[in-house]
């Protein structure tokens, strides 16, 4: 079978925004290994735990209007619609549970890191500030599943614009 040329156009498309989360993470992990900036405080944790749960309730939304429209329109759909519905609600589905995982990474590397931060002051007598350093499998274990996360949400994104596009 051949596909037109828009069709290659927007897988390229497709794979160009997916792989720029892992660009973003490259990046993070680099200044935090070269420069030193893998510290976390309660204001940076904050920011992107919200960033983390609006991909979340956007997702959501999105599921449930590509399961609520499923219903309506499945025995009217081409292949191409059924296959990027499927699609897309896959990629919103792991980017729910991956951003999930990155809240729970962020918090728990948070504390970790304040605690020793904490720990350290403690030890030379001084007051510690809600700050810490992460370690690097902490950094890792916040990195992959952020990138996967705003990946997954980005390609679910483009095949719902798609499902519009082909009705």
């Amino acid at each position: 079978m051949v596909c037109a040329p828009s069709t290659y156009l927007f897988y390229a498309f497709v794979f160009v925004l997916a792989s720029t989360p892992a660009l973003f993470a490259w990046h993070y992990w680099h200044e935090a290994q070269t420069l030193g900036w893998d510290w976390i405080n309660d204001d940076s944790r904050g920011m992107y735990v919200d960033c983390a749960k609006t991909m979340i309730t956007a997702s959501g939304i999105a599921v449930a209007l590509l399961a609520s429209s499923a219903i309506a329109s499945a025995r009217t759909a081409s292949a191409v619609v059924a296959f990027s519905a499927k699609l897309a609600a896959v990629c919103f589905i792991s980017c729910v549970c991956l951003s999930l995982i990155t809240i729970l990474a962020l918090s728990r590397g948070y504390e970790r890191a304040r605690s020793r931060n904490s720990d350290g002051h403690r030890r030379i007598g001084l007051t510690a500030g809600p700050e810490g350093r992460l370690t690097t499998a902490e950094l890792l274990c916040i990195l992959f599943p952020t990138a996967a996360a705003l990946s997954s949400f980005l390609v679910g994104f483009l095949f719902l614009g798609r499902i519009v596009f082909y009705f």
